[in-house]
């Protein structure tokens, strides 16, 4: 498992979990003849200072007095009514609350999400406006005309930093932080109606940056600057559910309409070697755009609507019925074909302004609808059996139009015909329509002899495809289970499943992933063991096997070289133990064990020929060791209590790459000379994404009433990573590329606090 999967897990689960109560969706019910009850904590941190971002990542960790939770609940004249709070006032803050009257029930959450990518990046812009990042038109124009005197063979590295090391040195300094704030509400108006009726509505605004975005930026130098992703959003969703109960069933529908509005239509950023827009011809290559323009998501809308149907009958037997249709439309207008101001289309109209466009608008438009049957029954004491039908379809009704130029070719320097062809009618492959369309049908049965059950399942798919490679597939899984439970002593599963899906079309580079042949194999053993009331053993193993046989290889006349994912392999063992010698002490250990393996291969061919000229395969494996222990103990029942947890994760990652260059050349200067498939002949990754996370957590709390609580405790919390593609810290580590390089790595951290929680 890479390190942006598992690390990003553990760290959500925050670091003072142990001594911080987590909460429900919901508040927790009111006591019936109180005007309220309720529950508070306050919390006072010290802690080290932390540069990386990875240590706040989803959090945050506050110094001094900060409050970390408090609840109300009450009820009055056939009011209840509730609150909840956490982390008051963070960045990471949440507060949910419910009040419930005779005719009409209120519901709402607030939740704010905090994500830190990354601090104290170093860029050469400033922002200016949202989106828009300048750099000094006269340091441009110094760069460009240096860097375009000095001649080819000498322009590199060396050179490159010397002559800017000035501006990297006087580089700003900026944060990739995001912030996520969403609120849901609900009416519930069927308190007093014969039928259910509720009303919700939900807000998110989502600001800050994205992340680091870049692109390259075509002239001269032709760099690849790095910014952040300016981000200012809102996603609004109005929802109405109807629901009538009976005795035999019910019935339901439902409506949403969900718009998302992007305030920002483009991410702007200059070109640090060029200050003016300059055509480009033949004969002044160095023609390109004074600043590129990067387009940001367009505002779009859904509606969405669904009804349905359940009957009850006898032996356990159920049938349901759900049909939604939903309709997405997106009609942002287009931006101009580049930004510079120089290039003209070939009508000799300016490139930069939507005149030239020959549509202002996308005009898109895309139906689905869905169809899902679903029947369930015990027609004898030991037999169950479950059937379900689904049909998916999508269907693009977008208005085409025919392309016949553009600058996709040369961005923002240069405009170029397009020719429509039989396959692409509209200019550009993705311009076609893109319909697809599933049908499903699952089958379950188990049969439950004595303490053990047996169960069987089926699944059968077919897929169809418009404007992909394959136009069409089949899906089979075959699966069985047992679970054998027959005492409070011994528990076991067993499962395993067989999936296999077909591709059927024509492919010149290899199917996609998602449409490609594939087989997949699952296996799974669980056991669980208590020989007695203080021990308790479980043992828990897990294999996922999937291959993508019978890829085509790209060139017909070298077996071997197929393009794409070619298999991957994920097995995971887990061991945990329990131990409680007394009613005061309680001990419990795990250990997982993980190894991950994935092989991609990426071939090219010489233009026009069926010769390979480049061949890479990447075979990565990771493998994972995690443990943990945890141990509670009473040292005065109901007073005293002392807590302890420590965990720790280490993963190792490697990447094994060989490369073949048999062509005449090849497409990168590493591989010249090797003209064979040698394992000496690229780089191998040593630390691919290799990780280290330990977390430690001591608490002591006194009891000293039933509404009073004082605890104290340390925390510990290091992180340390290697990475293949954070080897540097530098903004400029090759030419021309420039990176924010931002402080999202290695870091350790020592956290003393205490917290005292008053109930009342």
């Amino acid at each position: 498992m890479k390190r942006n999967t598992i690390v990003t897990v553990l760290l959500a689960c925050g670091l003072l979990l142990a001594a911080t109560p987590l909460f429900a969706q919901t508040a927790a019910p009111a006591a019936s003849s109180n005007w309220f009850t309720g529950k508070a904590s306050v919390l006072l941190l010290g802690r080290d200072n932390v540069d990386s971002s990875k240590f706040l990542e989803y959090r945050e960790v506050p110094k001094g007095v900060s409050m970390p939770v408090f609840s109300l609940a009450g009820s009055h004249n056939g009011i209840d009514y509730a609150l909840t709070g956490q982390n008051i006032y963070q960045w990471d803050e949440r507060y949910m609350g419910h009040a419930d009257l005779s005719w009409l029930g209120v519901a709402f959450d607030y939740n704010s999400i905090v994500h830190n990518m990354g601090f104290n990046g170093h860029t050469l812009y400033s922002e200016t406006a949202p989106g828009v990042w300048k750099m000094s038109a006269a340091t441009r124009t110094y760069l460009g005309n240096a860097a375009i005197a000095e001649p080819t063979a000498t322009r590199i590295y060396p050179f490159y930093a010397n002559l800017l090391a000035p501006t990297l040195a006087a580089a700003n300094s900026t944060d990739l932080t995001s912030l996520r704030q969403r609120g849901d509400v609900a009416f519930d108006l069927g308190k007093k109606l014969p039928f259910d009726l509720q009303f919700t509505y939900m807000r998110e605004l989502k600001t800050g940056a994205r992340g680091e975005s870049s692109g390259d930026i075509l002239g001269a130098i032709s760099p690849v600057v790095a910014a952040p992703e300016t981000m200012d959003e809102v996603t609004q969703d109005i929802g109405i559910r109807w629901a009538y109960n009976f005795k035999s069933g019910n019935v339901y529908a439902r409506y949403n309409r969900n718009t998302y509005t992007d305030n920002l239509d483009a991410l702007v950023i200059d070109n640090p070697f060029l200050a003016v827009d300059t055509v480009y011809t033949a004969a002044t290559v160095p023609g390109g755009p004074a600043a590129a323009r990067f387009s940001t998501s367009p505002d779009n809308e859904a509606s969405r609507g669904a009804f349905g149907v359940l009957f009850k009958m006898k032996k356990q037997t159920r049938f349901s019925a759900d049909f939604a249709m939903n309709t997405w439309t997106q009609d942002e207008a287009f931006l101009p074909y580049t930004n510079n101001s120089a290039a003209l289309t070939l009508t000799g109209a300016p490139t930069n302004s939507t005149s030239s466009l020959p549509q202002k608008s996308f005009g898109g438009k895309i139906n689905t609808s869905m169809y899902n049957f679903a029947f369930s029954s015990r027609p004898v004491e030991a037999l169950s059996v479950r059937m379900k039908y689904r049909v998916y379809d999508l269907t693009n009704k977008t208005n085409r139009y025919v392309i016949t130029g553009d600058a996709s070719a040369s961005p923002d320097r240069t405009f170029s015909a397009v020719t429509p062809t039989a396959e692409d009618p509209y200019g550009h492959a993705t311009a076609n329509h893109y319909d697809n369309s599933s049908k499903r049908f699952d089958l379950q049965a188990s049969y439950d002899i004595k303490d053990l059950t047996l169960e069987g399942s089926y699944r059968n798919g077919k897929l169809e495809r418009t404007s992909r490679e394959a136009e069409s597939g089949k899906e089979n899984t075959y699966g069985i289970a047992a679970v054998y439970h027959a005492n409070d002593m011994f528990g076991f599963k067993a499962m395993y499943d067989s999936y296999k899906r077909t591709a059927d079309g024509t492919t010149v580079n290899g199917f996609q992933e998602d449409e490609s042949e594939k087989t997949t194999k699952r296996t799974g053993l669980q056991f669980e063991f208590t020989p007695a009331d203080k021990f308790d053993v479980g043992f828990t193993y897990y294999k996922n096997d999937r291959d993508y046989p019978n890829r085509p290889n790209r060139s017909a006349s070298t077996p071997g070289t197929q393009a794409g994912l070619l298999n991957a392999k994920y097995d995971t063992y887990t061991v945990d133990f329990g131990y409680r010698p007394n009613e005061r002490t309680e001990l419990d250990f795990w250990y997982t064990y993980e190894k991950n393996q994935a092989t991609n291969q990426w071939v090219t061919l010489v233009s026009g020929t069926t010769n390979v000229n480049n061949q890479l395969n990447y075979a990565g494996n990771d493998k994972g060791n995690s443990f943990g222990v945890n141990a509670d103990f009473q040292i005065v029942p109901d007073k005293w209590k002392l807590s302890f947890m420590f965990t720790q994760q280490k993963i190792d990652g490697f990447m094994d790459v060989t490369s073949n260059t048999s062509g005449a050349t090849g497409c990168c200067s590493f591989y010249i000379g090797r003209t064979t498939l040698n394992p000496a002949g690229a780089q191998d990754f040593a630390d691919y994404d290799d990780t280290q996370w330990t977390t430690a957590n001591l608490n002591l709390a006194y009891t000293y009433n039933a509404k009073a609580t004082l605890s104290v405790g340390y925390a510990y919390d290091k992180y340390t990573y290697a990475d293949a593609f954070n080897a540097s810290s530098s903004l400029f580590p090759q030419a021309v590329l420039f990176y924010l390089q931002e402080n999202n790595g290695n870091y350790s951290a020592n956290v003393v606090y205490t917290k005292l929680t008053v109930r009342f």
